[in-house]
């Protein structure tokens, strides 16, 4: 019965978005709708896209909403705080007087698509139902929610509906070196633009080098637009590649919004270029399904060829990580060991998946400013709240 409500509120939300977002083009008939897609990098490839093209156009994002509710609130300009029944009941009143009082137009929507499964509505079927885009960024294919596919053939499938959604003026910014974002993409009209990697260095953020693909992809989308890409006043997303001063003058390299084996491997190669001794602080890679053992057992064998000391929190690194290997269930007893056993001029790499890892506070408690906890992700009062509960 509750999902049934819910898909009638969806229908709701997304038949006055797609109204609203009608009035917009009537507005400005000129508007580019960018569709981003991927396993990993999404949110930082949209920001990075807004950075190269913000000083030439009016750009809009969705930044923080790529779901089926998300995307809608997005188009309408609501924001929420909270997800109570409250909540809910303001976006069900909101929506249609947004319909009507709100007249905003941009030049540019870039539009962060994620999806969490093959069914609807939460799968990229139901998303290009909501909004079309005319050009479409599709980064890599990874195992991140196979507990709800059948396979990465699958997840490449589902995902490759964007990219074969455009039409034949549209542009196609293809990663041609992920073997299944080329196989699904062959019966897109659109043009296809390969990425080329393109590096940018920063004093704040540790970038991998699947970063260069990200920025690659945002300068292709420069090049459409007849811009030369300048990625001076990017801002990574919270907790992405981030870089802080920890206690005991040790560095951390905070990546601890979520995690996944390919994005996990990419940042294990970044602590293992720097600084001894290095510790790498790992949580458990969720929604794997069946294919946890083996994911988490191949992370636990690239950590031991970068890291000095792993540590790893969660239930599933507990289950599949090997005995070289200090063992925790939650942030809060990992973070006791380090404030007892942390080395000086440690190099401190903190990854994990979201929801019940949360090892952003882990890093909280390893600051040696505590006012840079402010810069941490999930730091609003609702996920404060939710982590004071566990």
């Amino acid at each position: 019965m509750k999902n049934f409500f819910s898909l009638i509120f969806l229908n709701y939300l997304r038949l006055i978005a797609k109204i609203q977002l009608a009035k917009i083009k009537l507005l400005n008939p000129k508007l580019q709708i960018v569709g981003i897609t991927g396993s990993a990098g999404k949110t930082s490839c949209l920001l990075a896209c807004e950075a190269v093209l913000k000083d030439h156009f009016k750009v809009k994002t969705n930044y923080g909403g790529n779901s089926e509710s998300g995307i809608p609130l997005s188009i309408l300009d609501i924001k929420i705080t909270d997800f109570k029944i409250l909540d809910w009941i303001k976006i069900a009143i909101l929506s249609p007087i947004k319909l009507l009082t709100n007249w905003k137009t941009y030049d540019i929507f870039l539009v962060e698509m994620g999806i969490d499964s093959a069914k609807e509505p939460k799968n990229m079927a139901y998303l290009l139902k909501i909004i079309h885009p005319d050009i479409g960024i599709f980064l890599n294919v990874t195992s991140v929610h196979i507990q709800n596919f059948n396979s990465l053939d699958n997840i490449a499938q589902e995902k490759a509906r964007l990219i074969n959604s455009l039409n034949h003026h549209g542009f196609a910014i293809l990663n041609i070196n992920d073997p299944l974002v080329t196989k699904y993409t062959q019966i897109t009209l659109a043009k296809k633009i390969a990425i080329k990697p393109f590096k940018v260095k920063s004093p704040r953020f540790a970038f991998p080098p699947a970063q260069e693909l990200t920025f690659g992809a945002a300068a292709a989308l420069a090049q459409i637009f007849n811009i030369t890409p300048d990625f001076s006043n990017y801002q990574a997303p919270p907790s992405r590649c981030s870089l802080f001063k920890g206690i005991n003058n040790s560095t951390i390299i905070d990546s601890s919004y979520n995690s996944s084996l390919l994005a996990t491997t990419e940042m294990l190669a970044v602590l293992k270029s720097s600084p001894s001794p290095r510790i790498a602080v790992l949580g458990d890679m969720r929604e794997l399904g069946q294919a946890s053992k083996t994911e988490h057992e191949k992370l636990y064998k690239i950590a031991l060829n970068s890291a000095d000391l792993i540590i790893s929190v969660g239930v599933e690194t507990q289950k599949y990580f090997g005995p070289k290997s200090e063992k925790f269930l939650n942030y809060k007893k990992a973070l006791d060991y380090l404030l007892k056993n942390l080395p000086k001029n440690s190099t401190i790499l903190v990854k994990g998946s979201q929801n019940t890892i949360f090892l952003e506070e882990l890093v909280k408690g390893l600051l040696a400013d505590k006012s840079d906890s402010k810069l941490l992700c999930r730091q609003s009062p609702y996920w404060q709240k939710l982590k004071s509960s566990l």
